[in-house]
């Protein structure tokens, strides 16, 4: 129902922003300062800032930003102790913090369609580096419930879906493009949102139960990327995977524009050049 909503509203949407773009000077995505429309879509700034995030050494599993060291080919010493934890592999943009931060809110609370395309040709780069990329048959973006979308002025996870799948078309031409389902799984339940959750364990009770296959829907044998915009206790994205794996899905993959610390991890940075956690 969502999806229709979506394809109902985006001729508006597109019309709107196009005059938007006619009419003023072209700025930042990040900082939203005039940089006239050759410098691209970031300032130097901006862009020498989200470089440093996605320089930051992340697990391969868990996405969790850690010293290199403790890094290793199936994940963390982190992930593989938690029980939950039931994608083979997750990426990242960066952490939750500065523009990527601030890029992330306009998408999901003003709708920001420049912030999506960015947002999602970095996402796409990103998965170029992975490794998995070639094994995805079908990317779900986390679904939204219909008085969430209600409430919202866009939905965010599909929105960067579908930027991601036009960034990954044009990076890998010729290639066969990944097709976008959100039409296979559902969310069921209209629960508060996560923003709220005040520990680890009110995240994972509250979307308990939350996501189930629509009827008749089946990815057996499918390999299947789930996309969202954050990854902070992991519990919305492992309930996603659950409903995924009830229909078939024989593995499961994550990708996520950012993963904050989330309740009982260590507010901190890694340095990139070092390896090394460094306490803010």
């Amino acid at each position: 129902m969502t999806g229709v909503c979506d394809r109902l509203m985006w001729p508006l949407v597109a019309a709107r922003r196009g005059l938007l773009e006619a009419l003023l000077p072209t700025t930042c995505v990040g900082c939203r300062r005039w940089i006239g429309a050759e410098r691209g879509p970031v300032c130097e700034t901006c862009q020498d800032e989200i470089d440093r995030e996605m320089r930051t050494p992340a697990c391969p599993r868990c996405a969790r930003a850690m010293p290199t060291l403790s890094i290793f080919d199936k994940g963390c010493a982190v992930c593989k102790s938690e029980r939950h934890w039931n994608l083979a592999g997750t990426i990242r943009v960066g952490g939750y913090d500065g523009r990527l931060r601030e890029m992330l809110l306009r998408l999901k609370y003003a709708g920001g369609q420049r912030e999506s395309d960015h947002l999602g040709s970095l996402l796409a780069a990103r998965l170029l580096e992975c490794g998995w990329l070639d094994s995805i048959d079908v990317i779900i973006p986390v679904p939204m419930h219909l008085l969430r979308r209600v409430q919202r002025p866009c939905n965010h996870a599909h929105m960067l879906a579908e930027s991601c799948v036009r960034a990954l078309r044009r990076l890998r031409p010729g290639a066969e493009p990944i097709p976008l389902s959100n039409s296979v799984i559902q969310r069921r339940k209209h629960t508060p949102s996560q923003t709220g959750a005040a520990s680890r364990q009110m995240r994972f009770e509250n979307v308990k139960g939350c996501f189930a296959p629509r009827k008749r829907s089946s990815l057996a044998g499918l390999t299947v990327c789930i996309i969202d915009n954050l990854l902070v206790s992991g519990a919305t994205i492992t309930e996603v995977a659950k409903a995924a794996r009830r229909i078939g899905a024989k593995r499961v993959y994550g990708a996520v524009i950012a993963r904050p610390p989330g309740p009982g991890d260590a507010p901190r940075h890694v340095s990139p050049e070092l390896g090394t956690p460094a306490v803010i």
